[in-house]
């Protein structure tokens, strides 16, 4: 579905059209990390302009730019902004445009799904004849179930979810729409894929939602203990890599990327986009602030808390996490002075 940006326009008292075609027909909000062509992209501080830049992104986007913002550039940069663009559009609230804007693409995505007819009942899921599905789950339209998959008791998969072969989803398991699973998935009792990332902006004494619609994409041969929450991106998909485990309790905000082969053992919180490098390992009640970088092989020791990047194959330790041996230092000096 699509729509046209003008509608949006009309629905925010806050924007104003620029240039450009007002017809033009959008289909999402694209995040700075992923800008996908034929979306919204809101650029709200210079830091974010500097990276749409740096992207040298696509001009078939709609720019909504913060109004203070774009009167303080030069001439020569305003003029780019339209070239580059299809629609240009500037706000004086940026964080309350977002929540107007993706309430829309939210109800125009998921607003229509049924929640109360089973896909099986309407006709409207397509299950494998091999699959096995225990009494007492319930399968939304839009749902594709590959082969040889086991779907036990008190499951409930929303409409447009897709399983591929061979997986195993035990008793409990809540799967949220538009989640992608890849083949040769374990995912345990309790687990929660797929709901909202903890997302609002506060203005006048009002926490406003930013509406999530960008689903979650899981690689194959994932394990996922029980009782772990990963959260839909907001705008684009939270990714989670093929190979990667995942133990008991774990939370994994709104738009992680987890690399292949990652290990996150129980009790692990990752904020949202943060960046997980391939075949890391975050010990048990590790925890990473949003929109980092922890790199390749890296290592993070157990109720370590890292504020800052870690270095692809560094080992850190404490909180902040820091090197191992920084960290073991401090721990010596400390007990030789107790």
């Amino acid at each position: 579905m699509s729509i046209l940006i003008k509608n949006i326009i009309e629905n925010d008292s806050d924007m104003s059209f620029l240039s450009g075609n007002s017809d033009y027909e959008v289909t999402g909000i694209s995040s700075m990390e992923e800008i996908i062509e034929g979306r919204i992209l809101f650029i709200g501080a210079k830091k974010f302009l500097r990276k749409y830049q740096e992207a040298k992104a696509s001009d078939n986007l709609a720019l909504i730019v913060d109004a203070k913002l774009f009167d303080s550039l030069e001439d020569s940069l305003k003029k780019e902004l339209e070239e580059n663009s299809k629609v240009l559009v500037s706000s004086t609230n940026i964080p309350i445009s977002i929540t107007k804007a993706s309430k829309i693409f939210f109800d125009d995505k998921l607003g229509s799904l049924s929640y109360d007819l089973d896909g099986r009942k309407s006709g409207m899921a397509t299950i494998h004849p091999s699959v096995k599905i225990a009494e007492n789950t319930f399968i939304g339209e839009g749902v594709e179930i590959a082969a040889d998959c086991t779907i036990m008791p008190g499951c409930v998969i929303l409409p447009n979810v897709q399983i591929a072969e061979n997986c195993t989803i035990y008793p409990n398991v809540t799967i949220y729409p538009q989640t992608v699973i890849g083949k040769n998935c374990r995912i345990h009792s309790g687990t929660t894929i797929g709901s909202d990332g903890f997302g609002y902006n506060f203005y006048q004494g009002v926490h406003h939602k930013i509406w999530h619609f960008g689903g979650v994409v899981i690689g194959d041969d994932v394990e996922i203990g029980s009782n772990s929450s990963i959260d839909q991106g907001t705008f684009s998909p939270t990714r989670i890599g093929s190979g990667a485990k995942i133990d008991n309790q774990v939370q994994v905000a709104h738009n992680v990327q987890i690399g292949n082969g990652v290990i996150l053992c129980g009790q692990v919180g990752l904020g949202g986009s943060t960046k997980i490098g391939d075949y890391a390992v975050l010990g048990g009640k590790a925890a990473v602030a949003d929109n980092l970088e922890v790199g390749m092989a890296a290592q993070l020791a157990g109720g370590s808390i890292a504020i800052g990047n870690v270095k692809p194959k560094e080992v850190v330790g404490g909180y902040p996490a820091r090197p191992m041996r920084e960290f073991l230092r401090g721990i010596a000096f400390l007990r030789k002075n107790i």
